[in-house]
């Protein structure tokens, strides 16, 4: 293969995982939607469906490294950035876009961040309220309850 159509197959896949990242994005965002409401049926929904959006940017960031690295060794560079004056200018597409990448998956790592710590919120709520609901049960089983009432036995010690 050419340099130039590495370079564009590569210029391909980075611009199918921006739409995967934005997909996956518009997920993370509809999940924090999702914990700020009582709609939490729909969380595991979404998780399946990011799970899948990662499976395929998985596919995506593998088919990019094998022929990142097979355009390094063409051009007996260690790295793309190495390069100057007219390379570098045919690659300046392909890093416009892997830094768009880039903040995309910055902006969906602060929304799971939030996102994680809303759920440790949540699960810390319901912990408590599982504790007031053993401690009411408690309560109400020990008036609910019948008291044993043994006959009392009393013994005359008279010598």
């Amino acid at each position: 293969m050419k340099t130039e159509e590495v370079t564009n197959y590569l210029l391909r896949l980075t611009e199918a995982k921006l739409v995967l990242m934005k997909d996956l994005l518009k997920v993370t965002t509809e999940q924090s939607r999702i914990l700020q409401t009582d709609e939490v049926e729909m969380l595991d929904s979404l998780i399946q469906q990011k799970q899948v959006i990662i499976e395929k940017i998985n596919v995506l960031d593998k088919e990019f490294a094998e022929k990142y690295e097979m355009l390094k060794k063409e051009l007996g560079v260690a790295n793309l950035q190495e390069l100057e004056g007219e390379a570098a200018e045919s690659f300046k597409d392909l890093k416009e876009k892997i830094e768009k990448v880039i903040e995309v998956i910055e902006e969906i790592h602060l929304l799971d961040h939030a996102n994680t710590e809303k759920i440790k919120e949540n699960i810390a709520a319901a912990k408590k309220n599982i504790k007031t609901i053993k401690t009411g049960k408690k309560a109400v089983s020990g008036y609910n309850s019948t008291y044993n009432e043994g006959h009392s036995i009393f013994m005359d010690k008279k010598k």
